[in-house]
């Protein structure tokens, strides 16, 4: 999926979804069943993975990782805007580069480590303003904490930045 004049969407939600029962065209006229089928199709298989190459905000989640499994807590704060705000669960909002490097220098000193990312939903919402929404798993103790995450990015010159970072634990299992 690449970028056009509005932007680009990336997994999830589609705007449009025409229903499988409505055998009725753009114009309104009967839609021949072969043509209904490449339709289903079509938004069957349309959400399939976006590749790097096609959304910047992947290509920033997959560096994002990598630093985390490299537990490079200063190189993960660099991801974020310089007011970028972390709202980690049961926690105070961190405000700050300093702040969120020392929130996850403390996360990697208690074991915390093995990020593995799923991304749902990516959102173009602006020129220079995207939402993201995800799924992770980490190692922590000998267990696996999932969570679910919410990032507004924010395009500062040519790189997009976090400005807005909420996660939360959804389970935890061995």
């Amino acid at each position: 999926m690449g970028q056009g004049a509005a932007g680009w969407r990336g997994r999830g939600i589609e705007i449009f979804e025409p229903s499988p029962h409505d055998h009725r065209g753009v114009q309104g006229e009967a839609m021949p069943y072969p043509k209904l089928i490449a339709v289903y199709l079509l938004v069957v298989l349309a959400p399939m993975p976006v590749a790097a190459q096609d959304n910047p905000i992947v290509a920033r989640i997959e560096a994002f990782q990598a630093a985390y499994n490299a537990k490079d807590a200063q190189g993960i704060a660099g991801f974020y805007t310089e007011r970028g705000a972390l709202l980690p669960p049961q926690s105070k909002a961190l405000v700050g580069r300093e702040p969120i490097a020392a929130h996850y220098a403390s996360a990697f000193g208690q074991g915390v480590g093995a990020l593995e990312v799923r991304i749902l939903e990516i959102d173009q919402v602006g020129p220079s303003t995207a939402v993201e929404i995800g799924e992770t798993s980490v190692k922590a103790g000998g267990r696996t904490v999932h969570g679910r995450y919410l990032h507004v990015w924010k395009k500062v010159g040519e790189d997009w930045m976090l400005d807005r970072d909420i996660y939360h634990v959804l389970g935890v299992s061995k």
